[in-house]
């Protein structure tokens, strides 16, 4: 495990422990990003609001984050990142107990950092689905 994933975690638990009520869990992170661990805890906190508003529960077990490859075409893309300068990537997060997969398209933004689009790509579903 190199330094920069331990950063990245412990910025993201701390990131998402502060956007929940008071409670004794850590957040684990695999795969890798192209996204500042700011933007990550972003795009974190906009997931854990979309478990509680779809599922009823905002925990954030696990995420493992894909860089998808520049020519792939992206499943249901909300905005050409791709063509903004930015890219695709895709998050498969454990949130209370069940995994769901997210399309994250990101791109340099006019005012400064990144903007960003969340797609969800399928439902809640089982922890042992692939």
């Amino acid at each position: 495990m190199t330094l920069k994933t331990l950063i990245t975690g412990a910025i993201l638990a701390g990131a998402v422990l502060s956007s929940q009520p008071a409670a004794a869990y850590e957040l684990t992170t695999t795969g890798r990003t192209l996204a500042s661990p700011q933007l990550t805890m972003d795009v974190l906190r906009e997931i854990a609001r979309y478990s509680k508003a779809t599922g009823g529960c905002s925990f954030l077990f696990s995420a493992d984050m894909r860089i998808m490859p520049r020519g792939l075409a992206p499943a249901r893309p909300t905005i050409a990142a791709d063509r903004r300068g930015g890219h695709f990537e895709q998050w498969t997060v454990n949130a209370c107990g069940a995994k769901q997969r997210f399309q994250i398209a990101m791109w340099p933004s006019p005012r400064g950092g990144s903007d960003y689009a969340i797609t969800p790509l399928t439902g809640r579903m089982p922890l042992y689905v692939r």
